[in-house]
C-alpha cells in the first residue's frame, strides 16, 4: 500500500514529520511515501488506484460554493475539485490535525491485512468507523 501526498511544500513537510514520527515508512512493507505533482499526474493516479491512501491538503481542495463560482482568482491553480474526490471515494475523511493521520494510515493498514469480510477498507470514513471493525 503506498501513501500519496498531494499539497503545498509546508503542508508535505508537516505530513513527512508525522509519518516519521509514527514510523509509519516501517508500516508499510511493500509500500512507500510519495509526494505526487503536477495535478494530472495526481488525477491520474487516483483513477488508476483508488484505494491507496491519499493525503490532500485542504487548502487545494475546491468546493462548489460562492467563492468557487464569482472570485474564481482565490482558487487554486493547482486545486482539485472535491465531486472528483467523491467520485472515488476520497472526499469523505477530513482531519484537523496532522498528528491524527499516522493514527488513520495505521487502521488504514490493519484493515487491510485483518478485514472485517463485511466491511471494505474505502468505505471506510472515519476513524471511529475503522475501531469499530476491530471491536
Amino acid at each position: 500500500m503506498n501513501i500519496y501526498i498531494y499539497g503545498g511544500n509546508s503542508f508535505r513537510n508537516k505530513v513527512h514529520a508525522s509519518l516519521d514520527h509514527g514510523n509509519i515508512k516501517f508500516k508499510i512493507e511493500d509500500g512507500e511515501i510519495i509526494d505526487i505533482f503536477p495535478l494530472e499526474n495526481f488525477k491520474n493516479k487516483i483513477k488508476d488506484e483508488p484505494t491507496e491512501i491519499f493525503i490532500i491538503d485542504q487548502n487545494k481542495i475546491i468546493t462548489d460554493d460562492f467563492i468557487s463560482k464569482y472570485l474564481k482568482f482565490l482558487i487554486p491553480k493547482d486545486g482539485i475539485k472535491k465531486a472528483f474526490l467523491d467520485e472515488y471515494g476520497l472526499g469523505d475523511i477530513n482531519m484537523s490535525e496532522i498528528s491524527d493521520i499516522s493514527l488513520y494510515i495505521e487502521k488504514r493498514i490493519q484493515a487491510k491485512e485483518t478485514l472485517n469480510p463485511k466491511v471494505k477498507a474505502e468505505e471506510l470514513t472515519t476513524i471511529e468507523e475503522m475501531l469499530d471493525c476491530y471491536e
